[in-house]
């Protein structure tokens, strides 16, 4: 499943609490990935996932 910001903000209010809320889950590792506005790709293995808030939604990455 791929979001971007836009569909992340037209999302209903409670399910998009829930999709942030949710984000961390219970995985030992993480592997997130990001594209820059260069197009240039970035992946990496994040070991620990925190969750900060949902609105604005974020996540802590260690």
């Amino acid at each position: 499943m791929h979001f971007n910001e836009e569909d992340i903000e037209n999302l209903d209010k409670v399910y998009r609490i829930n999709l942030i809320n949710s984000c961390s889950g219970y995985k030992s590792a993480n592997l997130i990935g990001s594209v820059s506005n260069e197009g240039i790709n970035n992946l990496a293995i994040f070991s620990s996932i925190t969750h900060l808030g949902s609105n604005p939604p974020l996540l802590g990455f260690f």
